[in-house]
């Protein structure tokens, strides 16, 4: 049976990166279980605010998509490699999380959306919705925030429920309608486990 949690913003916790360049904010986060779990986690989605030009902290054995949900863009170098362009609502960047990244916002402060996978136990993907949208998705694991105005998500046999700006809905073992009414924005991450 689906379980569906619904996220006020005081449920989301900031945390500091782990090489010190800055603040995440964790919208939802799966610890991995286990006596040798070391803090690792099997996905992970976080919004964090990205001001100047820095290396990303690495995330060895993690799958990593990002895109840009507020500001112009960034430009992203991944492994030495020329760099890549991302602009607000691009579809999602993947790469791996210990990979050497550096990042450069094209026009002041940025805001990005980050879906973190434990490649030995989780795929998934990362989409980014303008309304008027509408998106089905699915999995053991959905993830649905809001990032402008209020969407509407119904899960399979289910009513639709809002998302109000700000929120996060998290539904377990079910797939789902995301809604994305004319003027509002949002995230929707998908995890399968492997």
């Amino acid at each position: 049976m689906p379980t569906v949690t619904l996220l006020s913003p005081a449920d989301h916790r900031r945390v500091p990166w782990k090489n010190g360049g800055g603040v995440t904010t964790e919208l939802a986060v799966e610890p991995t279980s286990g006596p040798t779990s070391d803090g690792r986690f099997l996905w992970r989605v976080s919004i964090a605010d990205v001001v100047e030009a820095g290396p990303f902290s690495a995330f060895p054995g993690y799958d990593r998509l990002i895109a840009v949900v507020e500001g112009d863009g960034m430009r992203l170098s991944v492994d030495g490699a020329p760099p890549v362009e991302r602009r607000r609502l691009d579809p999602a960047f993947a790469f791996p999380g210990e990979s050497t990244v550096w990042c450069e916002p094209t026009a002041g402060p940025i805001r990005d959306v980050n879906l973190m996978l434990d490649r030995a136990s989780a795929t998934g993907t990362l989409s980014l919705l303008a309304g008027p949208a509408g998106q089905r998705a699915g999995g053991d694991v959905v993830l649905v925030h809001a990032l402008a105005g209020c969407l509407s998500v119904t899960s399979d046999g289910g009513d639709a429920l809002p998302v109000p700006e700000g929120h996060s809905l998290l539904l377990r073992d079910g797939a789902a309608r995301v809604e994305v009414p004319d003027g509002a924005e949002g995230v929707c991450a998908e995890v399968r486990r492997r």
